[in-house]
């Protein structure tokens, strides 16, 4: 049974080695990086052993990953304010640092990151709070964002509420442009290094029980929580970017 929720916009999991920002179904992913073989690594099997698919692509501190997620305006303003992020993240540098997770600037490295990870293990940004659940960066993890502005800012960890955050203006801070934002992105270098498996998007904000429903990297798993994604026919992924596709015949 799908465990993924309906409407993914993009899906991106580092299978193909000549071109490793190719989306599964999206647009490509555009690095900062201008030589994107000089930083990007996998099939890295090492890291999860068995799943010789499984490939990660390695970001490094200033350079960023810029996402075109296909959205579209929603949420009763002219900017996308109702839409969910999901990825499969591990921070390999700088582990009692601040680093950024996401941007929602016109360019990267043109402001402030949006959500941040303070070097002590608390998930958040300032606007609306830091997580008083910790957990350790330097591991692989599955991490959420799920925002609905004007009702509320949600990050989850492996499938737990760790921030239950107040929804920001309509338009407001958080809002995206409907074809871009970016993941590891800071104006003054608060960003480290680090791995990143699936990347997902939906246009909506998911519901907590669904966010669970993923799962993720639980109790420190060297595995994540498989997942199976309905659209488009019937996907079934593993995380760190393993995929499968499964063709039912009609009778």
């Amino acid at each position: 049974a799908a465990n993924v929720p309906s409407g993914v916009t993009g899906l991106w999991r580092f299978q193909d080695s000549a071109n490793k920002l190719s989306a599964t179904f999206g647009s490509p992913l555009v690095s900062s990086h201008v030589d994107n073989s000089g930083w990007m690594g996998g099939p890295i099997t090492v890291i999860n052993p068995g799943l010789t698919d499984s490939g990660v692509v390695q970001e490094r501190a200033w350079d960023y990953l810029t996402v075109n997620p296909n959205f579209t305006a929603n949420g009763g303003g002219s900017w996308v304010n109702e839409y969910t992020v999901a990825i499969d993240y591990v921070q390999t540098s700088g582990a009692t640092t601040w680093n950024s997770l996401f941007q929602t600037a016109e360019t990267g490295n043109g402001n402030d990151g949006d959500l941040w990870t303070d070097g002590a293990g608390h998930i958040g940004v300032g606007d609306v709070g830091y997580s008083t659940l910790t957990y350790d960066a330097s591991s692989w993890h599955r991490i959420v964002w799920s925002v609905d502005n004007g009702s509320f800012f949600r990050v989850y960890v492996d499938g737990t509420l760790y921030l239950d955050g107040a929804g920001q203006a309509v338009d407001g801070r958080f809002s995206l442009y409907p074809d871009k934002f970016h993941l590891f992105a800071d104006e003054n270098w608060e960003d480290q290094w680090g791995m990143v498996g699936t990347i997902a998007t939906w246009n909506r904000a998911l519901t907590t029980d669904e966010v669970a429903g993923m799962g993720g990297w639980i109790d420190g798993s060297p595995t994540p929580t498989a997942l199976t994604i309905p659209e488009p026919g019937v996907l079934s992924l593993l995380g760190l970017g393993s995929l499968a596709l499964l063709f039912r015949r009609r009778s």
